[in-house]
């Protein structure tokens, strides 16, 4: 074998997961597409797929051309039908659509001539965002930010599901305290299972049992997959490093599981939050103790259990620097039997509560200081949508805060890709993969340069321990 040398400026970024799926590639269907190198040994491309192959004590071939002629790599041990050869296709594909490239470089070595020349997509590039010509280190964006701050946050992204994948390994346990016999029996937890009880709604003219829900399902082969929702703990932190200041009081007037009180503690910022389940702060509670350094009730961590129409006296004369929500989204999620909880109501009713508890949270908000909800559209029961959305914004605009950032979270597609289908040709409902985020402002724009420096985490250990 020659000495073969991966390219030391390689425009692609291979994260875990894509070096995962060569590696299985590599295992399960053996060597497929060739790789390229230089006369030097420098690989030019197909560095992931050596490295991996490397490590698998792959032999390696070397076939010398001057790029006159095609290399054609023949498998002779696959056809048309085999197995193998549907996945070595599938992976070759799917290799590739989960690698990145590294803008740095990119910019670095081309012009936007050359790039535009080359029909490569500028979208993600801004190129007039350069530092001066004195500073030798690239401004990366990403790093700069940890995720660019663009309207849209690709959650799907490697970068962004290492970081995920970073900050659940420090113990997070955002599902535990939820009662999983109320929130399954009214179909909450699985996306396919909240479009059949839609669907069921519109041909019954009411609410279906549970009963009625799981004899569809299985009429109609709809697999009932258990899982509770978890908040992102990327796009707390990043809400919380971008909009809030060192520090900062932080009000959650629906604090749900223990994610977002817990990535603000590992931040150094104080968290108060409101939940009406007492088993749920319990939870949040248990799982804080056993994050290490563990987290106790004390000024930096508080979730108090109550309803949050109440959140003016539950925290009485707090000023906080930050909002930052979660909120039900009317009744997609049902969360518990009490009439109080306002994932039970008929959306109205739910509607009027919701406008009391952000009034009641923007006057414990101080002056000049930001507001962040994190929401999505419902359907109600004919199958339209209540316009959330559109109400959220209404409610902050009645509470006096200016509407200033709106950011478009696009998540997994999961298992929506095997039931859109059905959904589409039924009622033409497309699949939705995305949440809305909303900012707020309270008080003078103007001050946001003075109050709010400038942004840099490019020095920072940010992954792990270090988090």
């Amino acid at each position: 074998m020659e000495d073969i040398k991966l390219d030391p400026k390689n425009f692609r970024i291979h994260n875990d997961r894509n070096k995962n799926i060569i590696r299985k590639s590599l295992e399960d269907c053996g060597a497929g597409r060739s790789v390229l190198m230089d006369k030097e040994n420098y690989l030019i491309a197909g560095n992931g797929v050596y490295e991996q192959a490397k490590a698998l004590g792959i032999p390696v071939r070397v076939i010398e051309t001057n790029g006159k002629e095609l290399v054609v790599v023949k498998r002779t041990d696959l056809s048309l039908e085999d197995e193998r050869r549907k996945l070595l296709a599938l992976a070759d594909n799917h290799a590739s659509d989960t690698s990145e490239f590294d803008m740095d470089l990119v910019i670095e070595n081309f012009s936007e001539e050359v790039l535009k020349d080359w029909e490569f997509s500028l979208d993600d590039i801004d190129l007039s965002d350069e530092l001066p010509a004195s500073t030798t280190k690239p401004n990366n964006v990403a790093e700069r930010f940890i995720i660019p701050p663009f309207s849209i946050l690709d959650a799907k992204q490697g970068r962004w599901q290492e970081r995920k994948r970073a900050w659940l390994s420090l113990g997070i346990k955002s599902e535990e305290g939820r009662d999983k016999e109320i929130t399954y029996s009214r179909s909450a937890q699985n996306p396919a299972i909240y479009e059949v009880r839609n669907r069921m709604r519109e041909k019954l003219g009411y609410d279906p049992s549970w009963d009625e829900i799981t004899e569809y399902c299985k009429k109609h082969d709809i697999p009932m997959l258990d899982g509770t929702s978890v908040f992102d703990p990327v796009l707390c932190e990043l809400a919380y490093r971008w909009f809030n200041i060192p520090a900062g009081v932080i009000l959650d007037p629906f604090a749900g599981g223990s994610v977002r009180g817990i990535v603000a503690a590992k931040l150094g910022m104080r968290y108060r939050g409101v939940d009406l389940r007492p088993e749920q702060i319990k939870a949040n509670y248990e799982n804080a103790a056993e994050m290490q350094p563990p987290f106790t009730e004390n000024d930096c961590l508080v979730w108090k259990c109550g309803d949050s129409r109440d959140i003016d006296q539950h925290y009485a004369g707090l000023k906080a620097d930050m909002i930052f929500s979660c909120p039900p989204y009317a009744d997609l999620e049902v969360y518990s039997d009490d009439p109080r909880d306002l994932s039970n109501m008929e959306y109205e009713e739910f509607l009027n509560a919701y406008r009391t508890i952000i009034q009641k949270s923007c006057s414990l908000l101080k002056e000049n200081r930001f507001a962040v909800f994190v929401i999505g559209e419902v359907r109600g029961k004919n199958g339209a949508y209540y316009n959330f959305v559109g109400d959220t914004i209404n409610a902050f605009l009645e509470a006096g805060l200016h509407y200033y950032n709106e950011m478009i979270l696009a998540t997994q597609i999961g298992s929506l890709a095997m039931r859109v289908t059905n959904q589409f040709n039924h009622s033409r409902k497309i699949g939705k993969t995305h949440q809305n985020v909303l900012v707020f402002f309270k008080g003078d724009l103007k001050q946001i340069p003075s109050l709010y420096p400038e942004l840099d985490f490019r020095e920072e250990d940010l992954i792990g321990e270090d988090i």
